[in-house]
């Protein structure tokens, strides 16, 4: 029987071990490394598309802010006369100047704003992916605008129902027949004389809803100033 010799292969060095195993983990790492900063530049990317959202609904906004500044400052420019007004009805004098006070006091412009990259922002998780200052000031703003709607849909909203519910009893149904709010009224008739008490709590109501006007110019011009200065800020920062 022939015998045959074993063939022998050199032990591999535990160096060479170490070297294989260093090798797969670079390779790992940096598989890992190059996917992180995939995602990552992803992350940055979809942030700038938010801010860049953010930014054109501001844009939007911005003119309908100064319609409705405008709005609030045509009706308080008529409401501030409702002092002579009352005396002259009051003393029986000509009662003209309460038709221009009734038409900027039957209603209140509402405000609408764009919300649709702020919800979008907090539905969504997208605010992690912005700077937390860029985030911050984009809350602080939705805030300003939210304080405001409460303060539309509630007080505001009451105030202007009251008003509404003085006035029916104090107008003559005569000065309905021949005109609307659209059209210019020939005789618009709310007083003869017997219905003081009836021309007091209207008026007190309608000093209540002139307050109510100035205090929304006044957060009107607020979000508007903050409106400009994020708008300002974005565009700068950005590169818009």
């Amino acid at each position: 029987m022939e015998v045959h010799a074993h063939t022998h292969t050199p032990r591999k060095k535990w160096t060479h071990y170490f070297w294989e195993f260093l090798m797969l983990f670079l390779a790992v790492f940096c598989g890992f490394l190059a996917e992180y900063q995939l995602e990552h530049k992803i992350e940055r990317d979809r942030g700038k598309q938010y801010i860049r959202s953010f930014y054109e609904d501001m844009i939007t906004d911005s003119s309908h802010f100064n319609e409705l500044i405008s709005k609030f400052q045509a009706k308080l420019s008529v409401l501030q006369n409702i002092a002579p007004c009352y005396d002259s009805l009051l003393n029986g004098q000509s009662q003209k100047c309460f038709e221009s006070i009734f038409r900027n006091s039957i209603d209140f412009p509402d405000m609408v704003f764009t919300d649709r990259t702020i919800q979008q922002l907090k539905n969504a998780g997208g605010l992690r992916l912005l700077k937390a200052a860029d985030a911050d000031s984009i809350l602080l703003y939705d805030n300003l605008l939210r304080k405001y709607k409460i303060a539309e849909t509630s007080g505001f909203q009451e105030v202007q129902s009251e008003l509404r519910t003085a006035f029916y009893p104090l107008v003559k149904y005569t000065s309905w027949k021949d005109w609307s709010l659209f059209t210019t009224a020939p005789d618009f008739t709310v007083y003869d004389g017997n219905n003081k008490e009836l021309l007091n709590r209207y008026f007190n109501q309608l000093k209540m809803y002139t307050l109510w006007c100035w205090a929304r110019l006044i957060d009107m011009h607020q979000i508007k100033k903050r409106n400009t200065e994020l708008i300002t800020f974005f565009k700068k920062e950005n590169h818009f």
